[in-house]
């Protein structure tokens, strides 16, 4: 993955985690980072960039 693919991920991924919090709390969001074994973007693989930026689009999206 080159630097600019991964910053764009890393980008939507922070925005989606903000609007998953908004809509469902914190714990919410930070547990979709936990099954991924990560505590935060840092030691998030990158290999799960889609999935991760998927489930927090859909808790966000979630009325």
């Amino acid at each position: 993955m080159k630097k600019a693919e991964r910053d764009n991920w890393i980008i939507n991924i922070e925005n989606a985690y903000e609007a998953a919090c908004l809509q469902a709390g914190q714990a919410v969001a930070d547990s979709v980072l936990q099954r991924y074994d990560a505590h935060g973007l840092y030691d998030l693989s990158s290999c799960y960039y889609g999935e991760v930026f998927g489930d927090l689009e859909f808790i966000a999206s979630d009325n």
